[in-house]
């Protein structure tokens, strides 16, 4: 999540939050935190109750990844990322580009 970290200001810069949804329960994601300090909140999941229920995808939360989400003021979700393993985290550009397309 470095590249996130790094980029947040941009993206705060197009009133946009940035929100991570991990399978993991609390302790585990304050020990990540502890250790990685993030300007974001990293949110619980555990079981992938919201996933399967909100979301609907289950699927991506079964492999135990986490998954990005760009909410803007409004509460709309302008961009989600499935990570496909435990290191992968998106390229910045791809969500900066429609972030700045809905701005502009």
């Amino acid at each position: 999540m470095a590249q996130l970290r790094h980029d947040h200001a941009k993206f705060q810069a197009l009133n946009t939050e940035i929100l991570v949804m991990v399978p993991n329960g609390p302790r585990m994601i304050a020990r990540y935190v502890e250790r990685h300090p993030t300007p974001y909140p990293i949110l619980s999941d555990k079981g992938s109750v919201v996933a399967g229920q909100y979301l609907q995808v289950k699927r991506f939360f079964a492999l135990g990844t986490p998954s990005v989400f760009l909410v803007d003021r409004g509460g709309r979700i302008r961009y989600a990322h499935y990570a496909s393993s435990l290191i992968a985290e998106p390229d910045n550009r791809e969500p900066l580009a429609v972030l700045e397309a809905m701005a502009g």
